[in-house]
């Protein structure tokens, strides 16, 4: 998956971002605080901000947006 495909989405913070794509690629919470070398309560907490942010309440919303 290309990061240009996430790139449109200007309200999301670059942290954001690399986060959504992972989670579209279903790589799972720990394993990209592991990658991202963080906890894995941030990275729930920045996965809930993602999805207040576009209005979505799943993975699939996320999935749809990034690869419309």
């Amino acid at each position: 998956m290309s990061t240009n495909s996430i790139e449109h989405i200007t309200i999301l913070s670059p942290r954001e971002k690399e986060v959504a794509l992972l989670i579209a690629e279903g790589v799972k919470n720990n394993d990209i605080a592991k990658k991202l070398s963080i906890k894995s309560n941030t990275v729930s907490t920045i996965k809930k901000n993602i999805f207040v942010k576009l209005n979505i309440e799943s993975v699939v919303g996320l999935y749809k947006i990034i690869n419309p």
